[in-house]
């Protein structure tokens, strides 16, 4: 009688301790929050997004130009930066806060 009172305590404190927003965050591996949909959101937090690739920039007569995407520019010329252009991959799995092996590339350019 005394172990079924124990274990009754026990597992009362634990799904006590877990809450929907709790759960769903578990589940969905995002930030889940009631107060999210107080501010007209929805309940969890949008996945966070990688940042923007760096803009390239050339040497021109005017000076410098700089471009979104390089990629679709025909006879690109030496960019005038110096240095990486992104997040290296240790970077962005610690601005995720996740493991190298899961987190996603820092961007559509790799430096």
């Amino acid at each position: 009688m005394m172990i079924r009172r124990g274990v009754m305590v026990a597992l009362v404190l634990v799904v006590a301790g877990c809450s929907p927003d709790h759960i769903a965050s578990k589940i969905s591996g995002r930030e889940c929050s009631a107060g999210y949909i107080q501010e007209g959101e929805d309940w969890c937090a949008p996945p966070e997004r990688p940042p923007a690739p760096q803009p390239y920039c050339t040497q021109s007569w005017n000076g410098v130009d700089c471009w979104a995407r390089p990629d679709l520019m025909p006879n690109v010329a030496r960019e005038v930066a110096e240095g990486p252009t992104g997040l290296t991959q240790d970077q962005n799995a610690q601005r995720l806060n996740m493991s190298v092996k899961k987190a996603p590339p820092t961007n559509a350019y790799y430096p």
